[in-house]
């Protein structure tokens, strides 16, 4: 989708904070970061602004467990969902991307993207099982 909306100081806040961290927080975390330097900024701005940036595609939300997460790197890669603790892994496979591209019949459907989550328990908690 095409970016049509400006880059508010918020927006952009957002994004910087999103693109700083690994750990695809819920909104209520982007909330509680951006708060730090935005003092002002409420939880349904971000909401607001969380959802613009996914719809645009400049951010991935991600739905584990019925709740929203947020991704900054908007990149071709996949996750690793933890059942228990619910860590979010990205994984970049570029052989893996490929290869379910490849088992779609392009005469009912072309795709142009492929975002692939694999559901599991993670290391850390397997250690603590």
């Amino acid at each position: 989708m095409k970016n049509t909306t400006r880059m508010t100081s918020q927006r952009i806040k957002i994004l910087d904070y999103l693109r700083s961290v690994k750990t695809h927080p819920t909104a209520e975390m982007v909330h509680k970061e951006v708060l730090k330097s935005l003092p002002a900024i409420t939880l349904a701005t971000v909401y607001r602004n969380l959802n613009l940036l996914a719809e645009q595609g400049v951010i991935l939300r991600l739905e584990v467990n019925k709740e929203y997460r947020y991704d900054g790197d908007s990149c071709c890669h996949h996750h690793l969902i933890c059942r228990k603790c619910e860590k979010i892994i990205d994984i970049e496979d570029s052989s893996l991307t490929g290869s379910a591209l490849k088992t779609i019949d392009r005469k009912i459907f072309d795709p142009d993207s492929v975002r692939i989550m694999f559901y599991g328990i993670c290391a850390d908690c397997k250690k603590g099982a």
